[in-house]
């Protein structure tokens, strides 16, 4: 017999535990990334924002598409509060002119970085795409997982999330205050792994 898997699912089997954030570099501003118009980039360092959100994709992953909106959503909503938002393609396949195009399709409005390296990945620990980090200030990952619940599992979505964990995570930042839920599992696509 010829069994065909969906390969989402495939997906969720084939990646290991979420990985563990490795120290801080010494010098964060000294960790640079051009975005795809062009822009040089600190995002391990933006001292005078309250918090930078990493937004972790992947062009060809379903899952990572369906949150563009919420993506923009959180950059129209957060932004104005001094929170940094940047997109973080992952792949090292993923060329500028292909993650450019992704931005333009999606109308993402934050810069978008390529990561081909996993230098962001390593730094944050995750593993996944759709998967985001929250870094305040002093470095210090105060949030890793997923954007909101509204994947219940490979294949099962809600029509509206019940919990929004992102948005959680960075009004508990804002209001100076420990994040609830530091870590959530995602759902989503395994992010490759670096070139070496």
């Amino acid at each position: 017999m010829n069994y065909q898997i969906p390969w989402i699912i495939v997906l969720a089997f084939l990646g290991g535990a979420a990985a563990e954030p490795v120290a801080p570099p010494k010098d964060r501003a000294a960790v640079r990334f051009t975005d795809v118009a062009g822009g040089t980039h600190t995002p391990l360092s933006q001292p005078q924002k309250k918090a930078t959100v990493l937004f972790f994709v992947l062009p060809d992953c379903p899952v990572s598409n369906t949150y563009a909106p919420e993506i923009k959503r959180i950059c129209t909503d957060y932004e104005p509060k001094q929170i940094a938002v940047f997109v973080v393609h992952a792949d090292p396949d993923v060329t500028a002119e292909a993650a450019k195009k992704h931005a333009t399709d999606f109308k993402l409005p934050c810069p978008v970085l390529r990561d081909p390296s996993h230098r962001l990945v390593k730094y944050t620990g995750v593993t996944m795409a759709p998967e985001v980090a929250v870094i305040t200030p002093d470095g210090k990952v105060a949030y890793r997982g997923r954007i909101d619940d509204r994947y219940v599992d490979y294949g099962k979505q809600r029509a509206e999330p019940r919990e929004r964990d992102l948005r959680a995570a960075l009004d508990a930042v804002l209001q100076g205050k420990a994040v609830p839920t530091p870590t959530t599992k995602v759902i989503g696509c395994f992010l490759p792994d670096p070139k070496q």
